[in-house]
């Protein structure tokens, strides 16, 4: 079996869909939503500098700090601490200020990193995507300096394509998740390209060993000794657009400092969305001869194009997932969906080989999550992230907003707070869940994988 389907839609019943092919329902799951701030403007990414004070990286350009600690106000007046809106060319989906992330000694050095798009005079191309260093300010500590930026790569793109960049957590090297942006859809598997691909780089170098180079190349990158393979800088290719990325932390593959740690990536696509466990030197997706991926059952068994070396997705979601992460109270991967609003999770059986969906509820009832919960009413989720203290957030912007007024907002995820009251809904809505909501996923991956 080729393909993996975790929706409804065409894939609804048969052996893809539908109670039939579920042993044993996943029960629906609930969370609480709190809002923090609703004055932010297409947030789409969020680091946290200190305990409760985070940074929230806008589409347009912006950069927001977001105090969470002040106990006299119960939202959050946000400040400007990076204003790249003159510089970020954001006309388009997928396009902007992407991506944020902090230098793992961000506290001595106060490095931060940001991935966004800039606009280009070479007509051959559509933009420029930039991961760029830039300082906290010398004068004030909660302002970044945006003369200090130091250019660390420039892709050109063909069209419009997301990023993420990320500093690995057990090898402190910078992976970037960057888009196929082509028309063509080839550069995923172009040599020459850094399109589609999950790219590590070392931005600790030292001018004096180094030279006057941005970044290194890892000795341990699959493609670091052979030029003519890939270029060094690729840690896995043929992705068409690896929004969210995120790691595991738990179940590494060997000791600290190797960078074996779990990657998991929702690579989206226009109807579907990939799951796909990021392994080194891994290969992802398939194609026809019309460079078009097999979507449907039969194309998918019948076709005599599908490489061995691909890695196949865990799942396939029938939808635009937003990812994504191992969410450690339920030991499962929690997501979202784009377009439909809503929250669900994905488990594997004990033996890895299977996955199964189930759907999450938000819960709003101040009896259950406190007087100042929350719903998502009239807006589309960007983004879902949690913070080395383990707190769990939610970015979403509002559908029905006009104008330059903030559409914005920023959500804390908790558990319930009365665990009685949750399970009467509960016992109502499994089983209904069992017949709608849960769909069978098998697993591709080779590898054993089990949260």
């Amino acid at each position: 079996m080729f393909c993996c389907h975790c929706g409804g839609g065409p894939f609804g019943g048969g052996p893809f869909g539908g109670s039939s092919t579920v042993a044993t329902a996943l029960p629906t799951r609930f969370l609480c939503m709190t809002l923090q701030t609703d004055l932010l403007q297409n947030p789409v990414a969020l680091v946290q500098v200190a305990p409760g004070r985070l940074m929230v990286a806008e589409r347009d350009g912006k950069v927001q700090l977001v105090d969470l600690t002040s106990p006299d106000q119960r939202l959050s007046q946000p400040e400007v601490v990076l204003d790249l809106s003159d510089k970020v060319f954001s006309k388009g989906d997928h396009m902007g200020l992407l991506s944020i992330t902090l230098h793992p000694r961000f506290r001595t050095n106060g490095f931060v990193f940001i991935m966004y798009s800039a606009d280009t005079d070479d007509r051959e191309f559509h933009h420029r995507q930039l991961i760029s260093r830039f300082t906290l300010s010398s004068s004030n500590a909660t302002e970044i300096d945006r003369f200090s930026e130091l250019v660390i790569l420039e892709i050109y793109q063909s069209a419009p394509t997301g990023g993420q960049i990320w500093f690995g957590s057990d090898d402190h090297i910078l992976y970037i998740a960057v888009g196929d942006g082509s028309r063509a859809r080839r550069r995923r598997f172009d040599r020459g390209s850094f399109s589609g691909k999950i790219l590590r780089i070392n931005v600790d170098v030292d001018p004096a060993r180094d030279g006057n180079v941005p970044y290194k190349i890892p000795d341990d990158n699959p493609f670091a000794h052979q030029p003519s393979t890939l270029l060094p800088e690729v840690f896995a290719y043929g992705l068409r657009n690896p929004w969210r990325c995120s790691e595991h932390e738990q179940r590494r593959e060997s000791k600290k400092g190797t960078g074996t740690a779990r990657i998991v990536c929702v690579d989206v696509g226009s109807k579907f969305s990939d799951f796909n466990i990021i392994q080194k030197g891994g290969m992802y997706g398939w194609l026809d001869e019309a460079f078009s991926p097999c979507h449907d059952l039969e194309s998918c068994r019948n076709t005599t194009k599908l490489k061995s070396e691909f890695k196949l997705p865990i799942c396939r979601y029938l939808g635009i997932a937003v990812g994504g992460l191992i969410y450690s109270p339920w030991n499962a991967y929690l997501f979202a969906d784009y377009l439909r609003r809503s929250f669900h999770y994905l488990k594997s059986t004990h033996s890895g080989t299977t996955w199964l969906r189930g759907s999450v509820e938000i819960i709003d009832n101040a009896t259950t999550c406190g007087p100042d919960h929350s719903s998502l009413s009239d807006q589309t989720i960007l983004n879902l992230q949690q913070t080395p203290d383990k707190e769990l957030y939610v970015l979403t912007v509002s559908t029905d907003q006009t104008g330059d007024e903030p559409n914005g907002h920023l959500y804390r995820i908790s558990a319930p707070k009365a665990d009685a009251q949750i399970k009467s809904v509960r016992s109502r809505q499994t089983s209904l869940t069992a017949t709608i909501s849960l769909i069978l996923c098998t697993a591709l991956q080779t590898t054993m994988f089990r949260f």
